[in-house]
């Protein structure tokens, strides 16, 4: 008989934090889709008005989301594409916010592209992605898995940015990208069909350095077939797409760094800044003929200069910094065009562009002003009826602030006890399921009556993560709770008697993740703890003999991934350059440090790996076949799925 688990989350008066790292609007122009740097993605239901609520939260990434994008004829299937930074890759259905898709490759993508040729290509299409590797990764749109690749003949490099170009005029189409190093590349798309299907090699069929560094975007002009926008941090330039020679240079003034463009109509431009400035301007001739030939004979380019219409309204705000934009250029009534932008803040806005932008009588630029901003916390203010956090209870306010701030949790369910860590280094423990059902059904009266509450205070800083050991391993005390602080101070507890058994002073960084040596690796008949600080260094602890076995400190780069042999007694500690520091447990020193090959034949002689959490830096795309056995250990326990705002009831079952 099965045994249906229904999840539920519960939030307090305040939202969960959603800093908006990637920005889309959907085709159908209802869903505003948002990715974040905690790694869940929100649905935003977008009216004809322009009106804004946020609808959903999706989880399914364990890191930062890097690049979001549509992933089949959005007509068919409302889907779309997700990337994170740790090289997760979803797809989900926009409409009921169901993950379809997922995979884990070594590639860090940093943008993402749909193609697809109805009358010569089969199945869903393409997913052409550029990132923190050399070339382009073509993956399959449906299975996620990686087809092909379009390789460079000459200076292959990680690539910027990219675009498709879909020129009605010769009716083909091309990929047009710009690597790190400034060069642009073109690859015949249309051509390469074949090719990829033989399994051929794809090179490009043109090249040229622009001369200018940090490349943010690459835009066609559809409605000339000449014109090509490209944007520098520092500049921005207009090339002519037929032999890409330089018509105009535009360089930014006041210390502003360019983040992106859109080619609006013909001859204009629409630029915007890493700071949410944006600007529209219009591409005018400056009066030279075609018709003048220079001294060397070639003929010479006609030159445009640009004149700046209109600007947009910014809600100035330092905290906000940095923005992701967009814009969208709705094809169906009511024919709006729409800039859009997202914060780490969490807050969306969007302007209303004019069809015909224009100056100002004396010909000064005109503002823009904000059409609609929303975020996550409006909806919550919005709906006095989103239930109260498990917390607000017992919390409460002191002097005018509100104290506990959750930073941490462990729900024990055995004992149903939900353990929470918080901010000024208090825990609280509380029954779990009698807490829900006062807070959901009840009200705050009943769960203070009738769900007593313990409060365990031995932290003088912020705790970070807990770690109920008796949860993984039966043979280990039941009273035992492990906690770690921005201190980096370990403690012991006995949550029964709520006394404090041994504190660990690991003067280190702050503790990031606690895990529990596997039941097979025994140290003297006792199983051990690990630490993993901010700092890269990492600790064991003897829980039976309070004390520290291991003070491990010469990591270079953050801690990837923790395994034990239990034969030698080694600890095996893999960082994120892909390097492995092989530490001897009794005696505390370091036996060996390899990289390369050495490497990952250790990791590979190795089971029980404790995968942690990666932070900003991703393994080399070249090395795809060592993540073979982390992507045969990672299939998901659980079903991703959506949780609904503001109710927040999930969906997704957990085993």
């Amino acid at each position: 008989m099965r045994t249906l688990l229904q999840a539920v989350a519960l939030w307090g008066k305040k939202a969960p934090s959603h800093s908006i790292t990637a920005i889309m609007i959907t085709d159908d122009q209802r869903t505003i889709v948002t990715g974040s740097q905690e790694g869940q993605l929100c649905l935003w239901n977008l009216s004809p008005e322009l009106k804004i609520s946020a609808k959903e939260l999706l989880f399914g990434h364990s890191a930062s989301v890097t690049c979001l994008a549509k992933a089949r004829d959005f007509s068919k299937q409302p889907c779309i594409v997700s990337a994170a930074e740790n090289g997760e890759m979803c797809v989900w259905n926009v409409m009921n916010g169901q993950c379809v898709e997922k995979a884990i490759l070594p590639y860090r993508h940093t943008a993402i592209c749909y193609y697809h040729c109805s009358f010569r290509m089969m199945g869903e299409g393409w997913l052409l992605c550029c990132g923190e590797y050399q070339d382009i990764l073509v993956i399959d749109a449906n299975t996620l898995a990686v087809v092909h690749t379009f390789t460079s003949s000459l200076s292959p490099d990680w690539i910027n940015c990219m675009c498709i170009v879909h020129s009605m005029r010769i009716q083909e189409d091309s990929l047009l990208v710009v690597s790190v190093a400034g060069e642009l590349k073109v690859w015949d798309l249309s051509l390469s069909i074949n090719s990829i299907q033989e399994k051929q090699d794809v090179y490009e069929k043109e090249s040229k350095f622009l001369e200018s560094l940090n490349c943010q975007t690459i835009r066609f002009c559809t409605y000339t077939e000449r014109l090509l926008l490209v944007v520098f941090s520092k500049c921005w330039k207009v090339y002519d797409y037929c032999d890409f020679s330089l018509l105009l240079t535009e360089v930014s003034r006041n210390g502003q760094f360019f983040a992106g463009g859109e080619v609006i109509a013909a001859h204009r431009l629409l630029i915007w800044t890493e700071d949410g400035h944006s600007y529209i301007y219009q591409l005018l001739n400056s009066g030279l003929s075609k018709s003048i030939y220079p001294a060397d004979g070639r003929v010479l380019k006609e030159t445009i200069y640009p004149h700046l219409l209109c600007s947009t309204s910014v809600q100035e705000n330092k905290q906000s910094f940095p923005f992701v934009m967009g814009y969208m250029n709705e094809r169906k009534e009511p024919f709006y065009k729409v800039l859009f932008s997202g914060d780490v803040s969490g807050r969306i806005t969007l302007w209303h562009i004019p069809d015909v932008p224009v100056s100002k009588f004396d010909g000064s630029p005109r503002e823009i002003p904000i059409t609609t901003t929303w975020t996550l916390q409006d909806n919550f203010d919005k709906h006095h009826t989103v239930s109260q956090s498990l917390t607000d209870h017992f919390c409460g306010v002191k002097d005018g602030t509100e104290t506990a701030v959750v930073t941490s949790s462990e729900y024990v369910p055995s004992l149903d006890k939900l353990i929470c860590g918080c901010e000024d280094g208090t825990i609280i423990i509380t029954q779990a399921l009698n807490a829900a059902k006062a807070g959901l059904l009840e009200g705050g009266s009943l769960l203070k009556d009738s769900s007593p509450h313990k409060v365990l205070k031995g932290h003088h800083q912020s705790v970070t993560c807990l770690l109920y050991p008796h949860g993984l391993s039966s043979k280990l005390d039941q009273s035992w709770m492990v906690s770690g602080d921005r201190d980096s101070c370990v403690i012991l507890w006995d949550i029964f008697t709520e006394k404090i058994l041994h504190k660990f002073f690991l003067e280190a960084g702050p503790v990031t993740r606690l895990l529990m040596s596997p039941e097979k690796f025994r140290l003297r008949g006792d199983q051990i703890i690990c630490c993993v600080c901010s700092d890269h260094s990492v600790a064991l602890l003897h829980l039976e003999g309070k004390r520290c076995l291991l003070r491990a400190r010469k990591h270079l780069f953050p801690v990837r991934m923790i395994k034990w042999h239990p034969v030698e007694n080694f600890l095996i500690v893999a960082c994120a350059d892909d390097s492995v520091y092989i530490w001897e447990i009794e005696t505390g020193t370091l036996e060996r440090h390899e990289t390369g090959e050495r490497a990952r034949i250790i990791l590979n002689c190795c089971d029980d790996s404790q995968l942690l959490k990666p932070e900003s830096v991703l393994p080399a795309a070249s090395e795809t076949h060592k993540h073979k056995s982390i992507e045969q250990k990672s299939s998901s326990s659980y079903q991703l799925g959506p949780i609904p705002c503001p109710a927040l009831k999930a969906e997704s079952s957990c085993k």
